[in-house]
């Protein structure tokens, strides 16, 4: 299977409020377009890319690079590192409520009342089960 090419769009509000894009797809052609709204500059640019290259809109993908100031940057550095943490949290707590949940039904406890005890539902204790299967 062949790999999609993939083109790197970079996004700056320019002083008009707008998003201002541009795509490198080789040594020489370069696309570029706006919008006023990501989206729309998405869109756009997805279209500019496609009608230079010849291709089909949905034939490549484009990877965001935002132009951002350093504050706004450290900020969703911060937000990833708190998803990241958060889905860590996540993936801990599923481990940790199906081996509970094993426990419970391994010493006779109905898989309602094991829902019971953690607080979820007798259906949830059911999906985590299979899960596993």
């Amino acid at each position: 299977m062949m790999k999609r090419k993939s083109y790197v769009a970079r996004y700056e509000k320019d002083e008009n409020n707008y998003w201002s894009v541009v795509v490198k797809v080789g040594a020489k052609q370069t696309a570029v377009s706006d919008g006023q709204t990501l989206p729309k500059a998405r869109r756009r640019i997805r279209q500019a890319v496609s009608l230079l290259l010849d291709v089909d809109e949905d034939s490549f993908d484009l990877v965001d690079d935002f132009a951002l100031p350093a504050p706004v940057k450290r900020a969703l550095r911060s937000y990833d590192e708190a998803q990241e943490a958060a889905r860590a949290k996540a993936e801990r707590l599923e481990s940790a409520r199906r081996r509970a949940a094993e426990t419970l039904v391994a010493h006779g406890i109905s898989r309602r009342d094991a829902g019971e005890i953690l607080g979820v539902s007798g259906q949830r204790i059911q999906q985590v089960l299979e899960a596993k299967n």
